[in-house]
């Protein structure tokens, strides 16, 4: 008798770690992923012959688990804490989880930032992007508003006229 109660208790714990496994290994799925904030950063700003500037847009996902898709940007853009203008648009890219892809966007700047550009004379120049970037899990998520407030330096390129990076 003391035989068949061992069997059965350890039948009992057999079916409870069984239970226990695989509720564990159900709650590991994809439910439970979640984006992380993400980043754009200014990867390069070229200022064109007609006065327009272009500026390449570093989007970056640190998210460890999911890709997301990037719908859309808008910030405002400042140099040396002076308004430089508004970066407005939809890159429309996929980036893999942990990793980034760039967009490239052309406006007009307001005459405050070209004048702190202009008085930069070929040093570097903070910058400052605020405003919110729209991105979804995976390639078809929905969009969900992300706060953008990146800041960083900008050089110019030596032995070329008009780039920053």
């Amino acid at each position: 008798m003391p035989l068949q109660t061992a069997f059965r208790n350890l039948r009992a714990l057999a079916a409870i770690g069984l239970l226990a496994t695989t509720l564990l290994l159900g709650a590991c799925g994809g439910i439970g992923t979640k984006l992380q904030p993400p980043t754009a950063s200014i990867q390069q700003l070229t200022v064109n012959s007609d006065g327009t500037w272009a500026a390449v847009v570093r989007f970056q996902n640190y998210s460890y688990d999911t890709g997301m898709h990037v719908y859309a940007i808008d910030a405002t853009l400042s140099l040396n804490g002076k308004p430089a203008g508004r970066i407005a648009f939809s890159p429309t890219l996929d980036i893999p989880a942990m990793d980034a892809d760039i967009g490239n966007v052309t406006f007009k700047p307001d005459a405050a930032g070209a004048t702190a550009l202009a008085e930069a004379k070929r040093n570097a120049i903070q910058y400052e992007l605020k405003g919110t970037l729209s991105v979804g899990k995976g390639v078809k998520g929905s969009a969900q508003s992300f706060k953008l407030d990146g800041k960083g330096y900008i050089s110019p390129v030596p032995g070329v006229s008009n780039i920053w990076r």
